[in-house]
């Protein structure tokens, strides 16, 4: 197991400036949500839960990643890490925006 400073031993986008691009992404998403919540339905007879989950999870891996917290186990590592969590919120705002 590697020092718990050492980011760069668990990979490339453990990085500075790559926790710094996950926390702008996960905040620039979740004020969008929770802002301008007409991008994600028209009226809350139109929310797709699956998509807004699926976003939330986006938010959560990009807030871990962003802070710099480095999950133990392989699989949240995984899950709540940069590898996982830029393509969802890419596909989020792709969805929400277009």
């Amino acid at each position: 197991m590697s020092h718990p400073g050492d980011y760069m031993a668990y990979g490339p986008l453990y990085a500075g400036w790559a926790r710094g691009l996950s926390l702008l992404s996960a905040l620039a998403l979740a004020a969008m949500a929770f802002a301008a919540p007409q991008l994600i339905a028209a009226s809350s007879a139109e929310l797709k839960h699956g998509l807004l989950t699926l976003c939330l999870w986006g938010v959560s891996a990009g807030f871990v990643h962003g802070v710099g917290y480095v999950p133990r186990l392989t699989i949240w590592r995984w899950t709540l890490g940069p590898y996982v969590g830029w393509p969802v919120m890419a596909l989020c705002v792709y969805l929400w925006v277009m």
